[in-house]
């Protein structure tokens, strides 16, 4: 770790003074030389220090912590710069995973977190609810994952699709035998449906729903107990299709699929615990792995 001081006094320089230009200013140095140098702290670093925009900049939780470690005496200095680039390296710390409310209750999301916190004792994991994008630097969350169909608050962030999900239409053998058949689409027409909202909009408009929420589990829960026909992930069902207490409708019909996306802020600064965990979704998200 070759850390500057020069590089380090003009982070100090730009927080003071409240941006880039303004630092580059008073050391009568041009804005591109001031922006460069700080670029170089970073890479030196192995942290995002501070989250620039076209008026002004923000530090980052690491930005934070290093310009509050710089404000005591110098010989403090290299303890902060050693601290961060530790603290990047080590798998340790609090990680935090912003998911859907569909992903939080699913069993097949809880086994890879539970596997997360067996490999990486020294983990403290932090498990947000959230339907929609956030900005991940600002609200200091590592990783989000959502379905297709939300868009993401930062198009800069980087995406990766992670798997698409196959639905199927399901219902009680009670509710089955005390209604009208269902042998294509169009007879779900005289059914209460129940969905949820990423998968409702690939369904004709004509058809009546009973339900809609973002809670799968609740959607199941109320398939099961006879209130109508549910449309849901194939891998989320799969066992009740199996003991017999839901039943596949329209089996060969043409079904929507939720596909999920992995988000976080940037391939170039990355700390080894959201790379471990960003490993393991990768490859506990195939194919392979959940059928």
């Amino acid at each position: 770790m070759n850390i500057s001081m020069d590089d380090l006094h003009l982070f100090v320089l730009t927080v003071q003074h409240g941006g880039i230009s303004a630092a580059a200013k008073q050391q009568s140095l041009q804005r591109s030389k001031v922006s460069r140098r700080l670029q170089e702290l970073e890479k030196s670093l192995g942290c995002q220090l501070l989250i620039r925009t076209t008026r002004k900049i923000e530090l980052t939780e690491n930005g934070r912590l290093l310009y509050q470690q710089i404000n005591q005496p110098l010989t403090g200095v290299a303890q902060a710069a050693k601290l961060l680039s530790n603290q990047q390296k080590s798998v340790q710390g609090v990680l935090r995973v912003a998911v859907p409310a569909a992903l939080i209750t699913s069993n097949m999301f809880a086994l890879l977190l539970e596997k997360y916190l067996e490999q990486f004792a020294d983990v403290q994991l932090e498990v947000l609810h959230c339907q929609e994008s956030i900005d991940l630097k600002r609200q200091n969350v590592d990783i989000q994952i959502l379905p297709d169909g939300v868009k993401v608050q930062n198009e800069d962030y980087v995406q990766q699709t992670l798997l698409r999900f196959p639905s199927s239409l399901v219902a009680s053998q009670q509710y089955l035998q005390s209604h009208p058949n269902i042998t294509e689409l169009s007879e779900l027409t005289h059914h209460p449906l129940m969905v949820s909202r990423y998968n409702q909009a690939s369904l004709p408009d004509n058809l009546t729903l009973r339900l809609c929420s973002d809670d799968l589990r609740l959607i199941q829960h109320m398939a099961t107990t006879g209130k109508g026909v549910a449309l849901l992930p194939t891998i989320l069902v799969k066992d009740a299709l199996k003991s017999g207490e839901l039943s596949q409708v329209l089996v060969n019909g043409p079904l929507p699929e939720i596909k999920l996306t992995l988000i976080y802020p940037s391939k170039q600064f990355l700390p080894e615990k959201t790379r471990a965990l960003i490993t393991l979704l990768r490859d506990s998200f195939t194919e392979n792995n959940i059928s």
